[in-house]
């Protein structure tokens, strides 16, 4: 299962939050992350603050593009968590392991 290929969904209020199961499924194909506290989230460690930021503008660019925005945090000055949440799904969907999908199948995130 390749979800990096896959559009979100822009209709979101149409959208569940995904079952226990099916995140089980999901968070198979997406290494590196993991469900914590609720949210699909990731940490990636920068060598600076300056290139967290553009790590962030990388993104912003991928989040406009599909319509589906992250939480972000820098901690330590080079520290970046991203966590993806469906807020007005009250859930982790579909569409948040497609863009961890498309985080993980892009060089600009490595």
């Amino acid at each position: 299962m390749d979800l990096s290929t896959e559009r979100c969904n822009p209709n979101i209020e149409r959208l569940p939050p995904l079952t226990r199961k099916e995140t089980l499924e999901y968070i198979r194909v997406v290494p590196g992350w993991s469900v914590i506290d609720g949210k699909l989230r990731r940490t990636y460690v920068k060598e600076s603050f300056e290139d967290c930021i553009k790590f962030i503008t990388e993104l912003d660019d991928l989040a406009k593009r599909e319509g589906h925005f992250p939480d972000v945090s820098i901690t330590k000055g080079s520290s970046l968590e991203i966590a993806w949440y469906t807020y007005r799904c009250g859930g982790i969907t579909k569409n948040d392991f497609i863009m961890a999908s498309k985080m993980n199948h892009s060089d600009r995130f490595q």
